[in-house]
C-alpha cells in the first residue's frame, strides 16, 4: 500500500510540475502515467511517460530503499577490503542529485554535440528521490556486447567514435571546476602502492596462490616507485566509469551516468577502470579473451585514449599500472562474491571464479613481464601499448 501510495504522490508531482521540467507541454492535456517499477536492493526505480497531444518525454524517478531486512547479505569471513571511504547511505542520493545538476550545466555551457549529460529535473527531500529525464540511448556495453566474433555479423556499427568520444567526455569531466563537497583522494604515489598490496593480500587469503601474488605486489611495488610521478596528477573522479554506464546515442553522442563527484583523484584511476571494463567484459573472460579480438580492442583503447589525450603523449605504462589495479579490484570483487554464495550455489560460483581467475591470472602475468622487460631494457618501448 505504501508503495502504490508514493507511486501516486509521485505522479500527481509530475503532473504538478511537468510545465516547470518541459515548458513547451500544453497545459490542458498534459497526462502522466507510470510505465514501469523496479524494485532493486538499494533503490526503487519509477519510470514515468509524460505526454500531451504533440510531444512525450520519459521521466526517471529513483528512490532509496531505507531499513533493508537484516540478513539478507550472507556474512563471509572473506570481506573485500574497501580501498577508499564510502559516503554515507543517507547522503548518496543528494550527492547524485548535485553532481548530475553540476555536470547537467558544465557540458551544457560546453555545447559540443559530441558530449552529453542527464538532465535532472528535481529533488524531493522527503523521499530522497531523483527525478531526471531519462534518456533512451543504450549503453556502451550493450552495443560492445554485440560487437563480438559471434555476433558481429548481425551489426555493422563501429563504435570507435563512441569510445572516442567516452575519452572526451571523461577529460572534460575530469577538468570540471567543482569544488564544493569535494576531497582529494589517493594523490600520492604511496596510496597506489597500498591499494596493490591491500588487494594481493586480500586475494592470498581468500584465494590462496600467495607466490603468483606476493611476486605480483613486489614487482608492481619496485617497479611503480620509478614509473609514477608524486604526487599524481589529478581530477574530478567519477568512481564507476565504467561501459555500463556510458550511453550512446545513434550519432555517437555520448552521456555519462551514476558518479557523486565528490572526490579529486589521479586521473589514471578513471582511465584504468575504463579500459578494464572493456577487457574483461562477461564473456571476453568465459572465453578466456577469445571472443573479442585483439585489434578491436586495441582499435577501441586508442580511440578511448586519443579522445582523452588528444594531440598529446599517452602514458601507457601509468595507464597500465592503474589497469591492473583495477583488474585486482574486480578479482576481489570476485571472490568476495563467490565466498558470500550459498553451499547450494558455490559450485556453479566456484567454476565461475576458476575460469576469471585464470583470465585474471594471464593478464597479471603479462603486465608483470611488460615491468620486468621495461626494466631489464633500461627504456619504455612500444611494448608498453600491448597489454591487452
Amino acid at each position: 500500500m505504501k508503495n502504490n501510495t508514493q507511486e501516486i504522490i509521485f505522479r500527481d508531482h509530475i503532473q504538478q510540475h511537468a510545465r516547470e521540467y518541459f515548458p513547451e507541454l500544453t497545459v490542458d492535456s498534459i497526462t502522466v502515467q507510470l510505465r514501469t517499477k523496479q524494485e532493486r536492493p538499494s533503490a526503487l526505480l519509477y519510470r514515468y511517460d509524460v505526454k500531451s497531444e504533440s510531444q512525450s518525454y520519459s521521466i526517471f524517478l529513483k528512490v532509496p530503499v531505507r531499513n533493508l531486512p537484516q540478513g539478507t547479505v550472507k556474512k563471509s569471513n572473506y570481506e573485500k577490503p574497501s580501498l577508499f571511504q564510502r559516503a554515507d547511505s543517507q547522503d548518496m542520493h543528494w550527492l547524485q542529485y548535485t553532481a548530475l545538476t553540476s555536470i547537467y550545466q558544465y557540458f551544457s555551457k560546453l555545447n559540443d554535440e559530441d558530449l552529453g549529460a542527464i538532465h535532472v529535473l528535481d529533488y524531493l527531500p522527503q523521499y530522497q528521490a531523483v527525478v531526471m529525464e531519462e534518456s533512451v540511448d543504450p549503453s556502451l556495453q550493450t552495443l560492445f556486447l554485440k560487437e563480438n566474433r559471434l555476433q558481429n555479423w548481425s551489426t555493422n556499427q563501429d563504435l570507435t567514435s563512441a569510445f572516442h568520444n567516452a575519452g572526451k567526455w571523461l577529460q572534460k569531466y575530469h577538468t570540471m571546476p567543482k569544488t564544493q563537497g569535494v576531497q582529494i583522494r589517493h594523490q600520492a604515489r604511496a596510496d597506489y602502492v597500498e591499494a596493490i598490496v591491500t588487494l594481493t593480500d586480500f586475494l592470498t587469503n581468500a584465494w590462496g596462490d600467495e607466490a603468483f601474488f606476493k611476486h605480483a605486489a613486489s614487482v608492481i611495488v619496485r617497479n611503480c616507485e620509478e614509473i609514477l610521478p608524486d604526487p599524481l596528477p589529478l581530477g574530478l573522479g567519477h568512481g564507476d566509469y565504467a561501459l555500463r554506464n556510458i550511453l550512446v546515442s545513434p550519432n555517437a553522442r555520448v552521456t555519462v551516468l551514476d558518479t557523486f563527484s565528490k572526490w579529486r583523484v589521479p586521473i589514471y584511476e578513471d582511465i584504468g577502470y575504463l579500459l578494464n571494463s572493456l577487457k574483461t567484459t562477461y564473456p571476453q573472460v568465459v572465453s578466456q579473451g577469445l571472443l573479442y579480438s585483439c585489434n578491436r580492442l586495441e582499435t577501441y583503447e586508442h580511440a578511448f585514449l586519443s579522445g582523452y589525450f588528444e594531440t598529446g603523449q599517452i602514458p601507457y605504462i601509468n595507464i597500465r599500472l592503474y589497469e591492473t589495479l583495477a583488474l585486482l579490484d574486480k578479482w576481489s570483487s570476485l571472490v568476495n562474491h563467490y565466498h558470500k554464495r550459498s553451499a547450494r550455489l558455490r559450485y556453479f560460483g566456484g567454476v565461475k571464479a576458476l575460469l576469471a581467475s585464470r583470465y585474471f591470472k594471464n593478464r597479471t602475468e603479462s603486465f608483470l613481464n611488460l615491468l620486468t622487460s621495461i626494466r631489464e631494457g633500461g627504456a619504455f618501448s612500444a611494448m608498453e601499448k600491448s597489454f591487452e
